[in-house]
């Protein structure tokens, strides 16, 4: 009797699971099928699930002519130089209002979470006002500076958790020993912290990755990104649906990749400093 409770839960939580990755997943799979359907088969009820492969779409967007595929390119270019750019401003940020006595310093935080609940909107037109008045329009300078509003509040939120998880004792007996704060921060608690930096990075790529926003009103034809160029596949003619999820499958595979391949580093980084000694 008890064997067969645990075998039904056992059934039951494998069933919940799958419900779960079907619910998650399934968009996912759609959008990867919607690309390489064919066009008479979009809409049709109940879907159809077994056709012939049409690389019309993908061939489009990223063959000939290609458009997106420019697209694809400056995407990566500004969510790399986002995250570039991010950690050099983030890292001693979080450290000092980790470890130092600041005045104001929960007002200081409360402000960067201010910045991360305000809309993007809020901001693109004194963005694009500021950017145009000092010649930074359409330039890729201009996305990667102006996507820290978004990536620097939460690498300093996310990094001062892990700083904080450091125990201070080991600092405390480097200083005893002669070392400086440059080279406790830099041989010391950067190791200690590298799960974190990485999955700081990986989220801050992924942020910088998906914002249409700001690149809607900064970038030019040569410079739009990706989730900007998707846009025109949307017209008063209709909506063009193979080119879409063409363009959204190459959207989402980047960071499907980074965190596949630095899935260790997630699981780390999300657990570190949840067992103490």
């Amino acid at each position: 009797m008890r064997k067969g409770k645990k075998l039904a839960g056992t059934a039951i939580s494998y069933a919940l699971t799958l419900l779960l990755l079907a619910f998650f997943i399934g968009p996912i799979l759609w959008f990867a099928l919607l690309a390489i359907r064919p066009s008479d088969t979009f809409f049709t009820m109940p879907p159809v699930l077994a056709f012939k492969p049409d690389w019309t779409s993908l061939h489009y967007t990223f063959g000939n002519p290609g458009n997106n595929l420019p697209q694809l390119v400056n995407s990566l270019i500004v969510a790399v130089g986002a995250v570039l750019l991010n950690l050099p401003f983030s890292l001693p940020a979080a450290y000092a209002l980790s470890r130092f006595r600041i005045r104001g310093r929960k007002n200081i935080m409360l402000w960067y979470l201010g910045l991360l609940m305000a809309p993007p909107v809020a901001f693109l037109i004194p963005y694009s006002i500021l950017a145009s008045s000092v010649g930074l329009k359409g330039s890729y300078f201009s996305m990667i500076l102006i996507m820290q509003t978004l990536t620097i509040p939460f690498s300093i939120w996310l990094m001062k958790s892990f700083i904080d998880e450091v125990p201070v004792e080991i600092e405390e007996a480097a200083r005893v020993d002669g070392a400086k704060t440059p080279a406790i921060v830099l041989k010391i608690v950067l190791p200690l912290v590298r799960p974190g930096i990485i999955v700081t990075s990986m989220f801050a790529f992924v942020f910088a990755w998906n914002n249409a926003a700001f690149p809607l009103v900064l970038a030019n034809r040569a410079t739009a990104t990706l989730p900007v160029g998707t846009l025109q596949y949307f017209g008063t003619a209709g909506v063009t649906w193979g080119f879409i999820g063409a363009a959204a499958l190459a959207a989402m595979l980047p960071p499907m990749i980074i965190f596949l391949a630095l899935d260790r580093y997630v699981v780390r980084g999300l657990t570190f400093g949840s067992v103490k000694g």
